[in-house]
């Protein structure tokens, strides 16, 4: 089954899918098509494709898209593979996956079967990263003025004004390490990462595997402006990690909490607000990587793409 967001540039690639479906059915495959109509849409028909015995389904859109397809074949047998037309397309990058009809036919046809780690974010399945505070006000701003397609434009306008106006609550974190519990509390931006390309190629919590049963934690401590593009600058160069106002750590669950209303997001979708609850849900996903994805070894960023 194919699982199509009509919004996300789908459009855009509607003679690239045309050609996608037509080689599948000169391969005696049986393909089936549907548009998603809103946001959860996606993981209703995953779940839906996984009742009537799909052998496979294939998110076409952007990560937000991807991300719902997979909260609705968590602890299925069967497996995703994407078609990327979004924005970021950081699944598809991460993994492997191209927007080229050969390509997926083939990952469809031959692709290696792999068993890949999900986050659990109250209550919401994500693969990439779910972000509090200052990118999540971002994302927050982009919701309520989004109509239709996003490009990397569109972000202009969210982000100056957070820029400007963030107000950098208190946060409170508390989490589970492999060496017991781990608290911080402070005013910063949270990442709470299953893979490490974050938005523009950034390696934000970049050691970050989605096969290792672990989630990666990256506090940046920050309270102003200028402390931020710091840590921006620091990120670009992937040398942030090293400096004493960041923390990173590998976590197994992690709760944040602030006295504030602050903005919760994953995988570039707008998620609610604190407190929130992010775990590891270890080998959940089958995914269909293509050669060069993570059957050849995780696709890891070295530094701003």
């Amino acid at each position: 089954m194919a699982i199509i967001n009509p919004i996300s540039g789908a459009s855009k690639a509607a003679g690239g899918l045309r050609a996608l479906f037509g080689r599948l059915r000169a391969a005696m495959f049986r393909v089936e098509q549907r548009a998603t109509t809103g946001p959860g849409s996606a993981t209703a028909l995953a779940r839906q494709a996984v009742a009537e015995g799909a052998d496979a389904v294939l998110a076409v859109g952007g990560d937000g898209t991807v991300c719902e397809v997979a909260d609705g074949l968590v602890g299925s047998a069967v497996p995703l593979a994407v078609w990327p037309s979004g924005t970021e397309n950081l699944v598809a990058k991460s993994l492997g996956f191209r927007a080229e009809p050969a390509h997926t036919a083939e990952c469809l046809a031959h692709g290696k079967r792999v068993r890949l780690d999900t986050g659990r974010c109250n209550g919401r399945t994500f693969l990439v990263v779910a972000g509090v505070g200052f990118d999540a006000e971002v994302v927050y701003r982009l919701t309520r003025m989004r109509m239709g397609h996003i490009t990397h434009l569109t972000y202009f306008w969210p982000l100056w004004r957070t820029f400007w106006e963030h107000r950098w609550p208190v946060l409170r974190v508390t989490a589970e390490t492999a060496s017991g519990r781990w608290a911080w509390h402070g005013r910063g931006m949270i990442f709470v990462g299953n893979m490490a390309r974050y938005s523009l190629g950034l390696p934000v919590v970049r050691d970050a595997r989605p096969d290792d049963g672990l989630l990666d934690l990256c506090i940046m401590e920050c309270a102003g402006v200028t402390r931020l593009v710091g840590h921006a600058l620091r990120t670009v160069l992937a040398r942030h990690v090293e400096h004493p106002a960041v923390r990173y750590t590998r976590v197994t669950q992690v709760r944040v909490e602030s006295a504030a209303a602050v903005p919760v997001e994953i995988d570039g979708d707008y998620a609610g607000g604190l407190p929130v609850e992010v775990s590891i849900q270890p080998a959940s996903l089958w995914v269909l990587v293509p050669g060069g994805g993570a059957a050849a070894g995780y696709d890891r960023p070295s530094g701003g793409a």
